[in-house]
């Protein structure tokens, strides 16, 4: 359950603006947010951005306070919606009257929590700013004051935003003034008890509603259609604009209205159970029938599953394959609308028409790691990275092989997980290479094991900045914690944590520990560390379990590709694989002897 709110708190931080959101994000903010709101009696949500230079409120606030208001309400929570004069035209044509800058709203009403989303805090200089410093406090009215006021009189406060300037966004101060553009000028001094950072705050409302579906055991989210035409209404009806554009259409924040829907899509596949895990035979769609894909049907004809392949190019079914349809030369939704999930290849992108189609059906796009996950019962080795993902899951293999151990090897540049799974059945685990593109769409793909080597300028064209990258890499260990796992590790996890290794040397990405909710151990080829394996000398030092060994290495044997290495020595530790076994191996490459 925390590891599917956790996974809902990632999503919610992807970011399209490049406000370096991720930076933003406070872990476990949305869970803690979320259990508070199920103690609640009375709800005030305070939302409204007014834009003066086009005369209207912005997409962004409202639609969030909607879906957020409604799964309170569906839960018996009573709630308010607080606006100002400004923004009210926007509430009322979705069919919420709000309360227009009440006075002693919080003595008179007597609520239990205020939320507020997409609304200015004040900054520095006591005075409202927007994303690009411009002075706006002529046109906002001062709802922040409410937030004062609730944390003197013991309320609970939640805050959502997307920028550092909003209420709430006090308790990332520093961050904002740090990594936000204009952020020392507009960065609010206001904090809230939980603070939710989002990419877009409509997504950090859906987001919230949805950990609280989690909690509650039922989708308390608005489905695409209705939350696509509160959109709609609020522009047509509330003659709101898009804030950054200024436009009057349906875009949120200069973004297409179906990626907001395709995020909230990826939140309603955090709540319902994995589809696969149900034992009775699934329709599951295959989009793309490439290598990755006729792996995926394979391994569902196996298991007994009903399956539809939709193909752009010409498809050869292998002998002995029984499909209930094939669609060649175009995707349709037509063809796949009626499958319970639908499997999509790496390469057809998450922007892609079929895609944005199959989102406005609510039916579950996902990858074909994750889909071969929900079928797998062994223990998952993932390495990520831009580059040395493959070599160092071979260099794996080579230890596991030393100490007589079985690891089959797969992944993005290879066998596919459902091609391994396909081979047999063992109790051993599997590593798998794993890329950025399959880490999009992943729901419960939880490794045992989580490596991420590194960090470049890759696949920015489909990413956009480094710090969405990172997020993206990061979603490789958002499903780690503490449940039991297939195959008993070695001493260096207890209670039986889930593992993630991380380089040290790489700020970007040690940084990622504090978002982690198993262990974590780092590496690094420049300095000694607490926990995990470094180079010191010549010797490659390790101290996973509490007790410190060493390994003798000629340093120059280990090359610009020392991080894989002690990255690998890690893992073969992890699972049990001594330094004498590690040394043996490394010996044919590096002349390694163990040293007591």
């Amino acid at each position: 359950m925390s590891a599917r709110i956790t996974s809902i708190e990632n999503l919610i931080t992807r970011d399209p603006g490049g406000r370096h959101i991720f930076e933003l994000m406070l872990t476990d903010q949305l869970r803690l947010a979320a259990l508070s709101l199920r103690l609640a009696r009375r709800v005030g949500i305070v939302s409204g951005f007014y834009v003066p230079e086009a005369s209207a409120a912005e997409t962004d606030g409202p639609p969030g306070a909607k879906a957020l208001g409604n799964a309170l309400q569906s839960l018996g929570v009573a709630v308010d919606y607080i606006t100002d004069s400004w923004c009210a035209p926007a509430f009322r044509a979705i069919g919420m009257e709000p309360l227009i800058e009440p006075d002693n709203y919080i003595t008179t009403t007597n609520p239990s929590h205020l939320v507020s989303i997409e609304r200015l805090g004040r900054a520095i200089d006591g005075r409202y700013h927007n994303m690009r410093g411009t002075d706006v406090t002529e046109t906002t009215a001062p709802l922040d004051g409410l937030f004062l006021e609730a944390r003197r009189a013991g309320l609970t406060t939640i805050g959502i935003g997307d920028g550092g300037n909003e209420i709430g966004m006090g308790r990332v101060f520093a961050a904002t003034c740090a990594n936000v553009s204009h952020g020392k000028q507009i960065a609010s001094l206001v904090s809230t008890d939980f603070c939710i950072a989002s990419g877009v705050s409509n997504w950090g409302a859906y987001g919230l509603a949805g950990a609280l579906s989690v909690l509650a055991g039922r989708d308390l989210l608005p489905s695409p259609d209705e939350a696509a035409d509160v959109v709609r209404a609020v522009v047509r009806d509330g003659g709101a604009v898009d804030g950054v554009t200024l436009r009057r259409e349906a875009t949120v924040d200069g973004i297409a209205l179906s990626e907001s829907i395709a995020t909230l899509e990826s939140i309603r596949a955090q709540i319902a159970p994995p589809p696969l895990a149900d034992k009775s035979p699934q329709c599951v769609g295959i989009l793309g029938y490439g290598e990755t894909g006729r792996a995926a049907a394979r391994l569902l004809a196996q298991r007994g599953h009903k399956v539809r392949v939709s193909d752009s190019g010409s498809v050869a079914i292998e002998a002995g394959l029984v499909f209930e349809g094939v669609e060649t030369g175009k995707h349709t939704i037509e063809f796949l609308k009626s499958c319970d999930v639908v499997v999509a290849s790496p390469g057809v992108r998450p922007d892609h028409a079929i895609r944005d189609a199959l989102h406005q059906q609510a039916v579950p796009v996902m990858s074909e790691l994750e889909m071969a996950y929900q079928l797998c019962n062994r223990d998952i080795i993932a390495v990520t990275g831009s580059v040395g993902k493959r070599a160092t899951i071979e260099q794996i293999q080579r230890l596991f092989t030393t100490a007589n151990r079985k690891l089959p090897i797969g992944g993005n540049r290879g066998l596919p997980l459902s091609a391994l799974l396909l081979e047999g059945v063992s109790d051993e685990p599997l590593a798998l290479a794993v890329s950025s593109f399959q880490l999009e769409t992943i729901v419960g793909f939880r490794p045992r094991v989580a490596v991420i080597l590194n960090l470049d300028d890759a696949h920015l064209d489909r990413h956009e900045t480094i710090a969405e990258y990172v997020r993206i890499k990061s979603r490789v260990f958002m499903n780690q914690g503490y449940a039991p796992s297939t195959v008993q590790m070695s001493k260096p996890t207890p209670s039986g944590a889930d593992l993630l290794v991380l380089p040290f040397d790489d700020e970007r990405l040690r940084a990622l520990s504090r978002k982690h909710h198993g262990q974590t151990l780092f590496v690094s080829s420049r300095q000694s560390i607490d926990r995990g394996a470094w180079v010191d000398g010549d010797t490659i030092a390790l101290n996973i379990d509490g007790d410190l060994e060493r390994i003798n290495v000629d340093p120059q044997d280990l090359g610009s590709d020392a991080v894989n290495l002690l990255s690998a020595v890690i893992v073969a530790r992890a699972y049990g694989i001594s330094s004498e076994a590690i040394a043996a191996c490394l010996r044919e490459e590096t002349s390694a002897k163990v040293i007591r």
